[in-house]
């Protein structure tokens, strides 16, 4: 009964080793797929918001031009019958501003009229005159409110991401344009980062299936694709999981794992919905290797079997006697081969695994030795007694020095986020890598298995995405989301601390006559070699982005209205004394500002834009600073 007793204690602790390890490894997993969310939801949006900023200035240079709307003013006042010439004046008019548009990835450039009849298709000028107010609702919105809108809308031949402008000559409202494009496009661009990238439809959302050949044998019924973009079969098989999860919330994105011909994948969902109405119309879905995942699996059936192996060890000694000792000398053989088997299976893991009981290293698989230089374990022990010690010190990552004074670094560690949980280690190739650690500890003294798993280029390809949806692409200086970001933090502190920043806004004066004249790779070559020159003489702590188009911001901290002037003004001359050969010269006009208590994004840059649209006015090239009397008085202005 005494032996019953202790092997049924062996099976209890076996299963609840089991529960807290498995718990373990589901917690591990959900951290790892919401930081794939994150990353790709990143990637998406700075793709999604490039095209908006690409529609934002092809409208602003190529369609909301005076002979464009003197067009469409005739046409408005002339019957049906009368049209035919103003339209096709139109086509010509755009013809080869249209090719352009087709190689910057845009499909559609459709002008409506202010009672939502087709006008003109530039892409089938064949067809028009058909009434779009019963499934185009993004234009019907465009023509009542006389506001852009922009998302992915479906068409009855077509879908796509659509910006939708309306056209106003003096508040005389012309009707409304579309800039589109398909969802084949942004599959492209994100394809180069995963395995596949595919874009599933909502068969709710779909106006016809007649037009499109869909598919609808998908990851679920409930929605189609287009067979026309279909790059391979990974995403058709059915995944119930992600039926109940967007069953149960359909507002977020959200990551899966599923097995296909036995290898482990990473979907990644993000919902995407009708700009007007707000519901679902489709997911944007990506295929990524669930290398790190199986790594999890195999980490925690290396803990399981160590602790297993260990617990049976000290039930084998505590039953340990004189009457069973021909019966523990087998057991004894029974966990040496055991013993030899673990360390078979770790030595055969690709992480790094450390055995320790806190203080020193009791053992270590190969990948440890082999990283590090070491011929053996002896070795390896004869120089360092911790594998802490290798830990480099790092603002980044973990190491000994953040450790309190009397706590193990183990169970300090332990209280970690995963997250926070990473080392820096260099090897004996002298180059540092990144590891996620791992910690298993089985003993009230401190005992624990240490895994360390390499995600450096996770690391890498984490910060990379970060970097892009920070920065604007052409000039690497900072975007307009990232501007927009420090601008609203700045607002919010401005009514409890007394600090000074000062706002410069600037755009380049005739830019688009650069652009005529010389072409657009000119006007980039422009836009960089300025974002450069003004790079160089900034402070390192100062924030410079580009807000669109060629139109600039410059946010100084600490800085004074007054020294704020003087920078634009230097800023100012640098620019109207700088040549290249390679580029046509240009000058600047500037508005200066200052944050004002309790202030808000929208009136900083109100002031500023007021201010710069008072230096063009005045001549350009040239600063003006914003005061409260602007809109009364002509301001004094610095040249």
């Amino acid at each position: 009964l005494h032996y019953k007793m202790l092997f049924l204690s062996l099976f209890i602790i076996e299963l609840l080793l089991f529960a807290i390890l498995s718990w373990d490894k589901q917690s591990r997993i959900k951290d790892y797929l919401a930081d794939i969310t994150n990353s790709f939801d990143a990637e998406y949006n700075v793709v999604y918001h490039s095209f908006q900023d690409k529609a934002l200035i092809a409208f602003d240079t190529l369609l909301d031009k005076k002979d464009i709307k003197q067009i469409m003013k005739h046409v408005i006042n002339t019957s049906p019958q009368q049209q035919n010439p103003y339209r096709k004046k139109l086509y010509n008019l755009l013809s080869s501003d249209y090719m352009k548009l087709k190689k910057y990835g845009f499909k559609q450039v459709h002008f409506h009229l202010p009672n939502n009849h087709s006008f003109l298709r530039m892409h089938a000028p064949q067809k028009y005159g058909d009434d779009l107010s019963s499934f185009r609702k993004t234009v019907v919105y465009v023509n009542q409110k006389h506001q852009k809108i922009s998302g992915f809308e479906e068409g009855v031949a077509n879908d796509g991401y659509r910006f939708v402008f309306p056209l106003i000559d003096k508040k005389e409202y012309l009707g409304s344009v579309e800039l589109s494009f398909s969802i084949h496009t942004i599959t492209a661009y994100l394809n180069s980062g995963f395995i596949d990238t595919q874009f599933i439809i909502a068969k709710k959302a779909l106006l016809s299936t007649k037009s499109n050949p869909y598919l609808t044998n998908t990851i679920d019924p409930d929605f189609v694709i287009d067979k026309r973009y279909i790059n391979n079969n990974f995403l058709f098989q059915y995944d119930k999981n992600f039926h109940n999860h967007y069953k149960q919330n359909e507002k977020h994105s959200f990551s899966l794992t599923q097995s296909i011909n036995n290898k482990r994948y990473i979907k990644t969902f993000i919902p995407v919905f009708n700009p007007v109405t707000h519901k679902l119309s489709a997911y944007v879905v990506t295929l990524s290797n669930g290398k790190y995942i199986n790594q999890i699996t195999y980490n925690f059936w290396i803990a399981f079997l160590s602790l297993g192996m260990m617990t049976i060890l000290f039930f084998a000694r505590y039953i340990k006697g004189k009457t069973f000792k021909q019966k523990i000398k087998k057991q004894n053989k029974k966990l040496s081969l055991a013993n030899i088997q673990l360390k078979t299976i770790l030595d055969a893991q690709n992480n790094m695994i450390v055995i320790t009981n806190g203080n020193e290293m009791v053992d270590a698989n190969q990948k440890v030795l082999d990283f590090f230089g070491f011929s053996s374990f002896k070795d390896m022990i004869d120089n360092c007694q911790c594998i802490c010690n290798f830990f480099l010190e790092h603002k980044d990552y973990f190491y000994l020095n953040r450790v309190p004074k009397d706590t193990s670094w183990i169970t300090y560690m332990q209280n970690l986020p995963s997250k926070q949980r990473v080392v820096n280690m260099i090897g004996k190739d002298m180059l540092a890598k990144a590891f996620q650690v791992n910690i298993t500890q089985y003993a009230k003294n401190g005992d624990s298995i240490i895994s360390f798993n390499d995600i450096t280029d996770i690391l890498i390809q984490q910060r990379v995405l970060k970097y892009k949806a920070h920065h604007d692409r052409l000039t690497d200086i900072y975007n307009r989301q990232k501007i927009d970001e420090v601008l609203h933090k700045l607002c919010q502190f401005s009514g409890r601390r007394k600090e000074a920043v000062g706002i410069i806004m600037f755009d380049i004066d005739h830019f688009k006559k650069v652009n005529d004249k010389y072409g657009h790779d000119a006007g980039d070559e422009v836009l960089k070699a300025l974002a450069t020159l003004i790079k160089s003489g900034i402070r390192e702590g100062d924030i410079f982005g580009r807000w669109g188009g060629e139109e600039f911001m410059l946010i100084l901290r600490h800085t004074t209205l007054e020294d704020t002037h003087k920078k634009a003004l230097r800023l100012c001359k640098d620019v109207e004394t700088f040549h290249r050969k390679d580029i046509p010269h240009i000058t600047i006009s500037l508005g200066v500002t200052t944050l004002y208590k309790n202030d808000h994004p929208k009136s900083l840059f109100k002031r500023a834009d007021l201010a710069l649209y008072q230096a063009k006015e005045q001549g350009r090239n040239r600063v003006v600073c914003f005061s409260e009397e602007m809109k009364q008085e002509i301001p004094i202005v610095s040249k």
